[in-house]
Order: structure tokens, then sequence, then C-alpha cells
């Protein structure tokens, strides 16, 4: 991704406007009062910042071949894979997002959104298990054409203070679309049904809207 495209595409504005505003204005104020300390550090953050909300274009060519594909819901490390109690999801793959990772989340199938809950909650370090319980969180449902349940788990983690969700409830959608971002730091889990594979491993770096996380086993 070039330079002019980052700035043109960077999610800076739509998400953190007032952000990008106010730094902006001390870089003015830094630079108009002779302060270069401070107009140097504001630079600096905004460039991070844009750094940070980077919107990457991503494909799936196998995704859009077959609806049995499962696509990465987000960039990062994959931390755990878990066999979870007999229900609706038996299986969850937790993604750790650090500081330097891409922040926005994917669409991991086809399908319509049957459900979207937010929950309030604490701000714990992502990586640890028990996040996925006490820290904040939005857990977005698809039911896929073919009947099967999937839910992406947004989780605020002690940085990121903020989930944005672009999805609603009723919405058709695809694989490999973009369903929102989580802001500076976090952790997204995928929850899937007992017939789905997993194609992933624990320490496993993955790239949302591009890795293929596993398939749906039918027939």
């Amino acid at each position: 991704m070039g330079l002019i495209e980052l700035v043109r595409t960077n999610l800076l504005w739509a998400e953190a406007p007032y952000l990008a505003f106010a730094l902006v204005v001390l870089m003015v104020i830094g630079w108009r009062f002779r302060w270069r300390v401070l107009a140097y550090l504001a630079f600096g953050v905004l460039c991070f910042c844009l750094f940070f909300f980077r919107n990457p274009v991503r494909r799936c060519p196998e995704a859009a071949l077959d609806d049995a594909v499962i696509v990465c819901p987000a960039d990062g490390k994959v931390i755990a894979i878990d066999r979870l109690p007999p229900g609706e999801f038996a299986q969850r793959v937790a993604i750790f997002l650090s500081l330097f990772d891409v922040h926005v989340n994917w669409l991991p199938v086809d399908g319509t959104i049957e459900q979207i809950v937010y929950t309030p909650g604490t701000f714990g370090f992502a990586r640890r298990p028990k996040s996925s319980v006490y820290n904040e969180r939005n857990e977005i449902v698809i039911q896929t054409p073919a009947g099967e349940l999937v839910m992406v788990r947004q989780i605020a983690g002690a940085i990121a203070r903020r989930i944005a969700c672009w999805v609603k409830e009723g919405q058709q959608v695809v694989a490999g679309r973009k369903l929102g971002m989580i802001k500076f730091g976090s952790r997204v889990e995928l929850l899937l049904p007992e017939d789905a594979e997993v194609n992933v491993k624990i320490g496993q770096q993955v790239y949302g809207g591009q890795t293929i996380m596993g398939r749906f086993v039918r027939g």
C-alpha cells in the first residue's frame, strides 16, 4: 500500500476524526509558537494513528468459489483453539491483535446476520482467556445459506476501548467483507459448530479476509 493510498483509504478520518483534528491543531500550535517538541510529538502520534487505522483490501479467492470455506476474521496470532461444551458452538479459535496488527475485522462466511449482542465490561489484558467473559465485547452471529451458525466475538483489551460494528441484524453478508474494527489492541474469537474443520495452529500468524481458518464438512 503506497503512502497516498494509505492516507486516502485510512479509517482515521471516519472512526476518530476528533483525534485527527486535535493532533493537527497541536501540530499547528506547536509550530506557530515554536514549541517544536509539541509539534513533533503530535506529528509522531498522527503518523502512528495513520498506521494503526490502515484499511487494506484483502481477497480470499477460495471463499469466492466455495461457500464451505471459513475466512479469518482478524489479523493477529492464534493464541487458543478450544473445544467447548455441547451446544450451537463447539469450537473456539482466539486471535490476539497487537498494536501493530491491522484492526479491521472481516466476515468469515456468507450468510445473514442473525444476532448482534453488545455487552459492557472491563478492559483487562486481552490475552487472558477470561477476557471473553469479563471484557467489553460484541458478538455477531451469522447463519450460512446451509444453516450453520458462526459467531465472531470482538473483545476490547487493556488499551482498546472502543468496538465498531458496521453490520446490522438481518443484513445479507459476504465472506471476506469488513464487519467492523476494534481500536488499539484487542482479541477476536471465532466460534464454530461441531461440523467445522479448523486448519490453523496455535502460534500461527493469520490475516483477516485472507487466511483460510477452516471449512465446513458437509454431506
